[in-house]
C-alpha cells in the first residue's frame, strides 16, 4: 500500500510505460493527488504536459531559463525606477519579480552575446590607431607635419642635435611601452617618423638657403652624433643595424645575403664561447634564432608586396597572406625591465619567483609565452582580442557582485541589514548596469543600420546614448538613497567612498581580465 505524498513506484525494466491519463483528469500525473489549480499542491508539478503540446514544450524550455509570464516585463519595467525592485524584493514582495541572481545571469548572457554580434573590429592596427587619434595619419609633406619644431634651428648641426635628443626621448618611451599595447607603440613609432621627416625637410631648407654641400651636411651630422651619444649597448646596435639593412633591401637574394653574413659572425661568436658557459651559449643561439626570424619576416613582407603588385586591388586578408607567404610581423620581444634590459626568454631569461614553487614559475613563463604568440594574432585580427575580452566581461562582473555587496555591508554597518540583503542590492544594481549596456549596444546597432540612409538618426542615437551615460551615476545614487533611506549628505558621502573603492577594484580586475584574454584568446 503506497504512502500518501510519496512518488509512485517506477516501472520495472522492460515494463510498458503507464498510460498518460492513468490517474484521471482531476489527479496529478506524478503523485495522484487531487488537483485544485495549474500546479499540484503536494509535489508542485505543473498540469501542462510538455510532451503533448509543442507550445508547452517551448514554454518549458524558456521557463527553466527565464519565466515567461508577467514578471519579466514587470521586473524590467520597475528596474528603470531607481531602487524600486530591490526595495520591494527586500520587503517580501518577491512573487512579482524575477529572482535577482537569475535576472543578472540572464541579462549578462544576453548582453554579451549581443555584443559579440554587434561589435565589429575590421580595422587594421594602423586604421585603429587613426580612429582613436593616437597619432594623426602621416602626411607626405614633412614640412607640414614635423618641421615646426625645427623652425628656430638655423644650422644643420642644431637640427641634428635636436633630432637626436628628441629621438632618444621617444625611443625611451617606446621601450617602456609593453609590446602587447600595439596601438600605443605604433603612435610613438609614427612620432619618430614625423620627427625624421621634419628634420630632413628643415635640412633641405637650410641647404638651399645657405648653399651647403653634401659634405657639409655629413660633417654636421657627425659632429652632432659625437656631442649627443646614444646610450645603447653593442649587441642592440648590431641588431638595429641588421634590422635597418633588412628594411632597405628589396629582393629575396639581398635578404639571404644579409642573413648569411650575420649568421656567420654569430656562429664565430658561438664557437668562441666555452662549452661550460651554457647560459651564454643559449643566448648566442637565441640571437641566431632571432636573425632567422627577422630574415623570414622580411621575406614574407617582400612576397606579400609582390603579390599585391601583381594581383591587383583585391581585398586581402592578413591571415590568408600569412598562411601562404609567411608571417610579415616579426616576433615581439618582451622586455619586462624596460629600456635596454635583456629581452624575456623562456629558457635564457625567464621570470624568476624565488619564493614560489617551480611549477608556478614554469606556469607564469608559459603564460607570457602564450601572450607573446597572441600579440601577432591580435595585430592581424584585432577582433580576436575584442571577442576574448567580451567573453571575459561577464565573469568579471559576476566576481565583482559579492565584492560590491561587501563594500555596502562595510559602509552600512549600523543599518542592521544582513550581508545577503546587500547581495540583493548589488545584483539588482549590476543587472541595471548590464541592461543599460544592452540598450547602448542596441542603439549602436540602430545607428549603424539607419544612419547611412537617414543622417538625423546619428544625432538622435548620440543624444540618447549621452542621456543614458549621464543617467547611470544618478540612477545608482538614487537607488542607494531609496533602499537605505539615509539623508542626502550621508548617502552622498557613502556613495563617493563606495564608488571610489569599487572603481579602483574594477580597474584592477579589468587589467587582469585583459591580460588573461590576451593569453587565452
Amino acid at each position: 500500500m503506497g504512502v500518501e505524498g510519496t512518488d509512485p513506484p517506477q516501472a520495472g525494466e522492460g515494463a510498458a510505460l503507464p498510460a498518460p491519463a492513468g490517474h484521471g483528469a482531476g489527479a496529478c500525473e506524478n503523485c495522484a493527488a487531487p488537483l485544485h489549480g495549474e500546479y499540484c499542491h503536494a509535489c508542485g508539478q505543473s498540469t501542462h504536459s510538455p510532451v503533448r503540446s509543442f507550445g508547452h514544450a517551448v514554454e518549458e524550455v524558456f521557463e527553466s531559463f527565464w519565466h515567461l509570464d508577467g514578471r519579466v516585463f514587470r521586473t524590467l519595467r520597475d528596474l528603470w525606477v531607481p531602487g524600486r525592485v530591490a526595495l520591494n524584493y527586500l520587503a517580501g514582495h518577491r512573487v512579482r519579480y524575477i529572482a535577482p541572481l537569475r535576472l543578472f545571469v540572464v541579462l549578462s548572457v544576453l548582453t554579451f552575446f549581443f555584443a559579440q554580434l554587434v561589435i565589429r573590429v575590421d580595422a587594421t592596427p594602423e586604421q585603429a590607431a587613426e580612429f582613436i587619434q593616437v597619432e594623426p595619419p602621416a602626411r607626405a609633406d614633412g614640412a607640414a607635419t614635423g618641421s615646426k619644431r625645427f623652425v628656430a634651428a638655423d644650422s644643420v648641426l642644431e637640427v641634428e642635435r635636436l633630432r637626436l635628443r628628441e629621438r632618444a626621448e621617444l625611443q625611451r618611451a617606446l621601450d617602456a611601452v609593453p609590446p602587447m599595447i600595439v596601438v600605443a607603440r605604433r603612435g610613438i613609432e609614427r612620432e619618430i617618423e614625423a620627427l625624421d621627416r621634419g628634420a630632413d625637410a628643415r635640412i633641405a631648407e637650410l641647404r638651399a638657403a645657405q648653399k651647403l654641400s653634401e659634405a657639409d651636411v655629413t660633417a654636421a651630422r657627425a659632429q652632432a652624433a659625437a656631442s649627443v651619444p646614444a646610450a645603447r649597448n653593442p649587441r642592440a646596435d648590431a641588431r638595429d643595424s641588421f634590422e635597418d639593412a633588412l628594411a632597405k633591401v628589396g629582393t629575396l637574394a639581398d635578404v639571404e645575403q644579409l642573413r648569411t653574413a650575420r649568421l656567420a659572425s654569430q656562429q664565430a661568436r658561438l664557437d668562441a664561447i666555452p662549452a661550460a658557459d651554457t647560459l651564454e651559449r643559449k643566448r648566442a643561439l637565441r640571437d641566431m634564432r632571432r636573425t632567422n626570424e627577422e630574415a623570414a619576416c622580411r621575406v614574407a613582407q617582400l612576397q606579400i608586396a609582390q603579390a599585391r603588385t601583381t594581383e591587383g586591388p583585391r581585398r586581402r586578408k592578413p591571415a590568408e597572406d600569412a598562411a601562404i607567404y609567411g608571417d610579415p610581423e616579426c616576433v615581439v620581444e618582451v622586455r619586462l625591465g624596460g629600456g635596454d634590459a635583456e629581452p624575456w626568454d623562456e629558457e635564457t631569461n625567464p621570470v624568476r619567483l624565488p619564493r614560489a614553487p617551480a611549477f608556478v614559475e614554469r606556469w607564469v613563463n608559459r603564460q607570457i609565452a602564450h601572450g607573446r604568440e597572441n600579440v601577432g594574432r591580435m595585430q592581424k585580427e584585432p577582433s580576436l582580442y575584442v571577442r576574448a575580452l567580451l567573453a571575459a566581461v561577464p565573469s568579471a562582473l559576476f566576481l565583482l557582485v559579492p565584492v560590491f555587496a561587501l563594500l555596502l555591508k562595510v559602509a552600512y554597518l549600523g543599518s542592521g541589514r544582513k550581508y545577503l540583503e546587500h547581495v540583493v542590492v548589488a545584483l539588482y544594481s549590476h543587472a541595471w548596469l548590464v541592461m543599460a549596456i544592452l540598450v547602448l549596444l542596441a542603439l549602436s546597432a540602430v545607428d549603424r543600420a539607419v544612419a547611412p540612409s537617414w543622417s538625423p538618426m546619428a544625432l538622435i542615437v548620440g543624444a540618447l546614448q549621452l542621456a543614458l551615460w549621464l543617467w547611470l551615476p544618478i540612477y545608482l545614487l538614487l537607488m542607494q538613497k531609496r533602499v537605505y533611506g539615509d539623508g542626502w549628505w550621508v548617502t552622498g558621502l557613502r556613495y563617493l567612498i563606495i564608488g571610489i573603492c569599487y572603481f579602483m577594484l574594477l580597474g584592477v580586475v579589468a587589467v587582469m581580465f585583459a591580460l588573461a584574454s590576451l593569453v587565452r584568446m
